[in-house]
């Protein structure tokens, strides 16, 4: 079928205006110099919203801030700041791709073939900012996303990303009149992509079933509001859940079908669309009689004509048909103890490395902005929308106690909503173990290592206990990878994680962190040194033989440990303390355990 788009331009135009509490600037200014890692493509002023820019001290930081608010600047200093880095150390490492330059670091840096952008503002010699001011300014850049060269290469790798938008899912996803996009998906999908810098368009692609259809066979990329299924994971990759909504069912108010879930309401007939992910559920429930319907509209008619006792939908989408089609004589009613249909983004399986991308733009995501994009859709009031007062009393008289049923129905499913806001991040470790798993090996993905690792460190911090995070890099497995094939690549990485669980403890937590990295989190330890000896323990037994059934290969791995609380407060300290004590193997010759550096002392 053709698929039309609506392209929402996600590019930044970088104007200069004074940031606000800012005094005018002097009629001294400077110009803005900013030096391109060689390693880079050449980049454009409009680019660069998607890059962390280095700059040396907090002065300099201000001043181009003032200038350009759009942009992102980092303060890299050992002395100074939370990075505690020095500039030339983290360009060195290639952990900074942008950063400010003095006319003469641009000379030299331009003399070297490198790319120096001259941006097309300058910037004042001096500026005052008031307390308030700079209050205002810290928590700004604290919701800003701060991109790693690597993800920032991912994205602009897959270019444009294609969502697909379904027919018939108002509030959640449509179209106005003028055929703009609109809807809860909507907004919380452009705040995801201005803060990724990533371009996105919308694509009419019919029913549910044939948007699923479409995300199958690539003609989109993504598609929201999904929930991970088994089949659906054989050809998509899932985000965390952004939202969670309860399941309601509609049926005549003469005849009501209630209940608190499925098996409670078995003696009835129950209309439910077959693409969606209950469908499979409803089926195992015992005497309950599912009716299979392709579209929504199929299943309110089987309830209208009687061919269904009622119809099962999730809360706002079933409010939104039954008020547009001012269904009188009809009643709503939430199962409450059948848990809540938590959605996720669903990205096409070979677009997987943008899901850990997206999964921190979700966690990044206050409780206050999801909150402010859910009054916007899901408020009471948003039943008479576009109706004056009189029109809704007659349209109320006309539907008798529907709307009276309507109405208390939104509004209870409004209060659980607003708790369930706050239950939101809690709800999250609760996703499916599939979509919380790596699918070649198995392991626990990224997001679960850093969910369980976060909530380590606050019980060894309540407890007083050490806890550790070791970083592995394997060495010579890209060798393997690209002369025996990429099956041999696969074989040797589920070999590798079975080795290395066998070589921990049961309530250690072994993740693989993406390609060939893997992560161990170590808990309930009492030294440093015994940290050392589990990757001491790891690397003997990765060092080993492994038999493939291409023949033997062997490989090495470059291993950095990192421990709670010498080493870092938090699992982001703790995981780059790692990490750089890894890179430290791999400059020293690779293949060997090095232990991170303790924190200084305040």
């Amino acid at each position: 079928m053709p698929i039309s788009a609506h392209t929402v331009h996600a590019q930044v135009n970088i104007q200069p205006f004074p940031h606000k509490g800012i005094s005018d600037a002097p009629q001294d200014s400077e110009l803005v110099q900013l030096c391109v890692h060689e390693n880079t493509a050449a980049l454009s002023e409009h680019q660069l919203p998607g890059f962390v820019i280095g700059v040396t001290d907090n002065s300099l930081r201000f001043r181009l801030e003032s200038v350009f608010p759009q942009l992102t600047f980092r303060l890299f200093s050992a002395e100074q700041g939370l990075i505690r880095i020095d500039l030339q150390d983290a360009i060195a490492r290639g952990q900074l791709s942008v950063w400010w330059c003095n006319t003469e670091q641009a000379e030299a840096h331009a003399q070297n073939d490198a790319q120096v952008l001259t941006l097309s503002a300058t910037m004042p010699a001096s500026i005052f900012i008031s307390e308030q001011s700079l209050d205002t300014y810290f928590h700004a850049n604290a919701q800003r996303m701060s991109l790693r060269p690597q993800e920032l290469l991912t994205i602009y790798a897959l270019g444009t990303m294609r969502i697909g938008v379904p027919d018939d899912s108002a509030p959640i996803l449509d179209r106005d009149d003028s055929g703009q996009i609109r809807g809860f998906d909507a907004d919380v999908l452009a705040l995801l992509a201005e803060r990724l810098s990533l371009p996105i368009t919308w694509h009419d692609c019919g029913s549910w079933r044939t948007c699923i259809a479409a995300l199958e066979s690539r003609d989109i990329d993504a598609l929201s509001f999904m929930t991970p299924t088994s089949e659906r994971l054989q050809f998509a990759a899932f985000t965390v859940p952004y939202f969670s909504v309860d399941w309601a069912l509609m049926s005549l108010s003469q005849n009501p079908v209630r209940g608190t879930d499925l098996a409670s309401v078995s003696d009835a007939t129950i209309a439910i669309v077959e693409s969606y992910s209950i469908f499979a559920d409803a089926m195992a429930v015992p005497e309950l009689r599912v009716l299979s319907v392709a579209t929504p509209e199929d299943g309110i008619n089987a309830v209208l004509e009687g061919r269904a006792d009622a119809y099962l939908d999730s809360l706002p989408l079933l409010m939104n048909r039954v008020r547009q089609q001012a269904l009188s004589g009809t009643a709503v009613h939430i199962l409450r103890a059948l848990p809540g249909d938590r959605v996720s983004i669903g990205v096409r399986n070979d677009w997987q490395e943008l899901v850990p991308i997206l999964d921190r733009a979700i966690l990044l995501t206050s409780d206050n902005e999801i909150a402010q994009v859910q009054e916007a859709w899901f408020e009471p009031e948003q039943l008479t929308d576009g109706l004056d007062r009189d029109a809704v009393q007659r349209w109320a008289v006309r539907s008798i106690i529907a709307v009276l049923i309507i109405l208390a129905g939104f509004l209870a499913w409004l209060t659980h909503l607003r708790r369930d806001i706050q239950r939101r991040k809690l709800r999250e470790a609760e996703m499916r173990h599939r979509a919380y798993h790596d699918q070649l090996t198995g392991l626990p993905n990224r997001t679960h290592m850093i969910e369980k690792g976060e909530l380590a460190l606050i019980l060894h911090a309540e407890n007083k206990r050490k806890c550790a995070l070791i970083f592995i890099d394997l060495d010579g497995f890209k060798a393997v990878n690209d002369t025996e094939g990429h099956d041999a690549g696969d074989e040797l990485l589920i070999a590798v994680a079975q080795r290395i669980q066998r070589a921990v403890r049961k309530t250690d937590m072994v993740a693989r962190y993406g390609g060939d990295e893997f992560v161990i989190l170590l808990t309930q330890i009492n030294t440093v040194e015994q940290a050392k000896a589990v990757a001491d323990k790891v690397l003997q037994r990765l060092t080993m033989p492994f038999r493939l059934a291409v023949g033997e290969a062997k490989i090495g791995a470059s291993i950095g440990v990192a421990v709670y609380p010498d080493h870092g407060q938090s699992y982001e300290q703790l995981l780059i303390a790692a990490d750089e004590a890894m890179y430290a193997v791999k400059e020293s010759g690779k293949q060997g355990v090095i232990v991170a550096k303790p924190v200084a002392k305040a």
